[in-house]
């Protein structure tokens, strides 16, 4: 790999923080655009002149559209890793993780506009590159085993009773994403008529209702 190849691949890896300049303001139009279009219906034309970037500079960036996509996806998830990578090293204790955890994924699908219905799109149509870049993202970073270990150390140290983590951990994003993917209909249900306020409600009541599913009592 040449020296040119190196300094695009690096300019187009994606982050938590988004990039600077050009490849930045392509990302952040190409999210919008997906969000609305999904993959199929995109155009890179849109693309062009929502960011101000012409089109042969968006093919220099990433590639194509399908790459473009990737990264749009790899973006989001990236920064789900980011942060669990930072809540299993920071918080005091397994408890005070998991809290954090929940606050940042609601927060996260709450203000993610954009993310949401390329979620539910990938699922829909069987989640093949939603699977490829969570294999990417989340094993590059070792989050399976960060969120493992939060269960496993409160399981050793007494404060969580012994349940199968991976179990828990499933069972966990579960709690956290389900209402946010499925709002229309829920609000709709129990005639929800203040969804923002329902949510903050839900960031306190959803690790109280799973942690008593783990705590020793």
């Amino acid at each position: 790999m040449n020296k040119t190849e190196k300094t695009k691949k690096k300019k187009n890896k994606t982050a938590a923080n988004e990039p600077e300049g050009s490849a930045g303001k392509i990302l952040r139009a190409a999210r919008a655009e997906f969000s609305k279009y999904g993959l199929a219906g995109a155009r890179v034309d849109r693309i062009a002149e929502k960011s101000g970037i012409n089109k042969a500079m968006i093919y220099y960036h990433f590639g194509s559209k399908e790459k473009l996509y990737q990264e749009v996806i790899g973006y989001h998830l990236s920064r789900i890793a980011d942060f669990i990578g930072h809540a299993s090293t920071e918080a005091a204790d397994p408890e005070q993780m998991l809290a954090k955890i929940s606050d940042f994924y609601q927060d996260m699908f709450l203000h993610s506009a954009d993310f949401r219905p390329i979620f539910l799109r990938e699922l829909a149509e069987g989640g093949g590159r939603l699977k490829d870049a969570f294999a990417s993202v989340f094993a590059e970073k070792n989050i399976q085993l960060k969120m493992k270990a939060i269960i496993d150390r409160g399981k050793k140290e007494g404060i969580f009773r012994n349940i199968d983590s991976i179990h828990a951990i499933i069972s966990f994003v579960g709690m956290n994403i389900f209402y946010l993917i499925a709002a229309p209909i829920v609000n709709q249900m129990w005639e929800i008529k203040d969804a923002e306020k329902f949510i903050q409600k839900r960031k306190k009541t959803v690790p109280d209702l799973f942690l008593y599913g783990l705590l020793e009592r």
